[in-house]
């Protein structure tokens, strides 16, 4: 997909013309589906999914998505450091290997392509029985809208776990994004690795390097209650290490968000507002609201800062606030929404059809320095 724009892969994999696509067993749009054929894509179904995640969702809607080109990616970890004035026709000073970090310090990191299934199956009797008189009608629809449903609100939940269950097959978690070793220690999570991000012996292992470290406010597992100067200290955190203010963003559960509201109707200043007012038209990528109208799930600001809210969000007693850097956070996307069924009693050798709604992916940051989160919060 080298050159393509993230719609155009999009577009192309639902046309059924990529050859990644062909593991999931799509067929090219102008190949019609016939009774010969067995397992099968749906190119209806699986993008009306991927348009729910992209619109429905509370937290994959919010992150910017790119193309799997590849596994693994650099980062920066350190600046060079021999920038320095020089005498009047003096030598440019120290180049090349002869003084260490005098260039970028990079590192190379790898995650794996995880594949995220919702399956049901339909026997035949619950099939038939359904269009009875008490049944449920069109059954097979139904079910597809709820798994639909589910596929959305699982894949949320995932992106969302506590740090202390690590991902395995499962979407990482932004929980494990601003996260560090020390942290991990501090508030006993259950073990040493649960502050590994992707994996230590692919990923990133936080016992061994200090560059992956976030912002993390924690009380060591002891609950306090929320104040301004805790948003305030990770919101410097990350002006100082770099980040475009316009890039921010709150995320939090709506009984933290209650609780910032009464912080910021105590105070005297009008600085901080967490009510949205007049507003023009707003985005998130690509996800728009109309003019003056929310419809983009933000429900307030504070130091100009857009706040989220989700259900999903992990609590102690309260929910966890995060402070996110968008610019450095992506869904990397291999496969967008996929429908496969398998309708052949032969070939499943059951009296039953089965069903499955995939994605493949994974969370990506590129720059954890920048990205924070206040815990321990009541």
């Amino acid at each position: 997909m080298a050159g393509m724009t993230l719609s155009e892969y999009v577009n192309a994999y639902y046309g059924g013309t990529l050859g990644i696509s062909k593991r999931y067993g799509i067929k090219k749009a102008d190949d019609p589906l016939t009774t010969a054929d067995t397992t099968y894509f749906n190119t209806m179904y699986g993008a009306a999914v991927y348009n729910n995640l992209n619109t429905k969702s509370e937290i994959f809607k919010l992150l910017r998505k790119e193309g799997w080109t590849q596994s693994g990616w650099r980062v920066l970890t350190a600046r060079g450091t021999t920038t320095s004035g020089a005498p009047e026709g003096g030598t440019f000073g120290a180049t090349g290997n002869d003084v260490e970090g005098d260039v970028p310090d990079l590192v190379e990191v790898n995650a794996t392509m995880k594949e995220v299934v919702t399956p049901w199956d339909v026997s035949t009797r619950a099939e038939m029985l359904a269009e009875a008189d008490d049944g449920v009608k069109g059954l097979s629809a139904f079910l597809r809208r709820e798994q639909a449903e589910a596929h959305t609100y699982y894949i949320d939940s995932q992106l969302t776990t506590d740090s202390d269950t690590p991902a395995g097959d499962d979407f990482e978690s932004l929980d494990r994004i601003p996260w560090t070793d020390a942290a991990n220690t501090a508030v006993s999570n259950s073990a040493a690795t649960d502050a590994d991000v992707w994996g230590a012996s692919t990923g990133v292992d936080r016992s061994a390097v200090s560059w992956a470290d976030g912002y993390v406010n924690h009380n060591s597992g002891t609950d306090r209650a929320l104040t301004t100067a805790m948003l305030d200290a990770a919101i410097q955190n990350a002006l100082e290490n770099g980040v475009n203010y316009d890039d921010l963003l709150l995320l939090t559960g709506h009984d933290t968000m209650q609780d910032i509201k009464q912080l910021l109707n105590a105070s005297s200043t009008s600085t901080w507002r967490y009510d949205l007012g007049p507003m023009g038209q707003s985005a998130q990528n690509g996800v728009s609201s109309e003019t003056g109208m929310n419809l983009d799930s933000r429900v307030g600001y504070y130091d100009s800062i857009p706040i989220y809210v989700s259900q999903h969000i992990p609590k102690d007693v309260t929910s966890r606030v995060y402070l996110l850097d968008m610019a450095n956070l992506y869904f990397k996307l291999a496969a967008p929404t996929t429908y496969v069924s398998n309708e052949d009693l032969g070939i499943t050798k059951k009296l039953a059809k089965d069903f499955a709604f995939i994605t493949a992916g994974e969370l990506i940051c590129t720059k954890f320095k920048t990205q924070g989160m206040i815990r321990d919060l009541t």
